[in-house]
C-alpha cells in the first residue's frame, strides 16, 4: 500500500469517528478542553464556534465570547 492510500485511510477513519458522534456537543467541548494546545473550531462558513481555554490564555482573551460567532476566520 502507497503511504497517500495509507494517509487517506487514517484521514477517512479519523472523520467517521467524528462524524459519529456529530450531534454530541458535549463530548466534543471536552475533547477540546483536553488538548494542551490552543484550538478553536470553525462552522464550513468560517465562523468562530468554540474554542478553549489554552487559546484564550495564549492570547489573553478573557471571554469566549469575545471570539465565538464574532470572529470569521475568511473575514479577517
Amino acid at each position: 500500500m502507497r503511504t497517500n492510500d495509507s494517509m487517506d485511510i487514517k484521514h477517512n477513519d479519523i472523520n467517521e469517528s467524528f462524524q459519529s458522534h456529530h450531534g454530541n456537543k458535549e463530548l466534543l467541548a471536552k475533547v477540546i478542553e483536553g488538548f494542551p494546545y490552543p484550538i478553536q473550531v470553525y462552522t464550513l462558513d468560517g465562523t468562530s464556534v468554540a474554542v478553549n481555554r489554552t487559546l484564550l490564555a495564549e492570547y489573553n482573551v478573557s471571554s469566549p465570547d469575545m471570539i465565538v460567532g464574532k470572529y470569521n476566520l475568511f473575514n479577517c
